[in-house]
């Protein structure tokens, strides 16, 4: 659209604009687009908060519309981007398997902020016919976190699948402790110092800290 152009608002309908146009759009198909990875970042950038923005990358990664890596590339090819920092950190996390708001809460709430080591995500096991993911395993002592998002994911089928996956894991010799939003969220600091006593009885030698002064860790 031409800078110089203004136009009439219409109901259901908001104009946007933008450079570089003929490089971000999708001319061949019908009608023309803007690319995914364009599409995502600018409603990211446009979220209300971080959490907002976390939920959107991650959700657009999880559903096979693009990748954190060509999200990042095209990120890092774009001359103006609101948030950058924050949306790049996210996405070198969501590539290294932080597959939903929760996860990377925990995973930037709870165990890297207080040192507790780092968990292999989003495992994949075999049970059967069928495979599983673990949320966040550490394999050294015999420990599984799993991350329950409840609040979008409350089917009977969905909490029949969390518990086969916990008597699992129970049946190979290893602990689950499953966690929700507000001992994430609302609670990182005090479901720090729990974790790091749960992986301290599979063996770990490690102490955690403190994640600044007010930390009760």
């Amino acid at each position: 659209m031409d800078l110089s152009r203004h136009l009439p608002q219409h109901p259901g309908y908001r104009y946007v604009r933008m450079t570089d146009l003929a490089g971000r759009a999708q001319w061949h198909t019908s009608p023309p687009r803007v690319r995914i990875e364009h599409a995502v970042l600018d409603v990211a950038a446009l979220a209300t908060d971080h959490l907002a923005r976390i939920g959107l990358l991650a959700e657009s990664c999880q559903s096979r519309c693009t990748t954190a890596d060509r999200l990042l590339e095209v990120l890092r090819e774009r001359a103006r981007m609101p948030h950058r920092a924050f949306l790049d950190g996210a996405l070198q996390d969501i590539a290294t398997g932080t597959c939903s708001v929760l996860e990377h809460g925990y995973l930037t709430h709870v165990e890297r902020p207080h040192g507790l080591p780092v968990g292999i995500r989003q495992r994949a096991e075999r049970d059967g016919g069928r495979t599983l993911y673990r949320d966040v395993v550490y394999d050294a002592y015999g420990r599984i976190v799993e991350l329950d998002s409840t609040l979008f994911h409350n089917s009977v089928r969905q909490r029949d699948l969390d518990l086969d996956r916990d008597l699992d894991a129970a049946c190979d010799d290893r602990r689950t402790v499953r966690l929700g939003w507000g001992q994430v969220f609302g609670r990182p600091c005090r479901t720090a110092s729990r974790v790091a006593r749960f992986l301290r009885g599979g063996g770990w030698p490690g102490t955690p800290g403190p994640c600044g002064p007010d930390c009760s860790v």
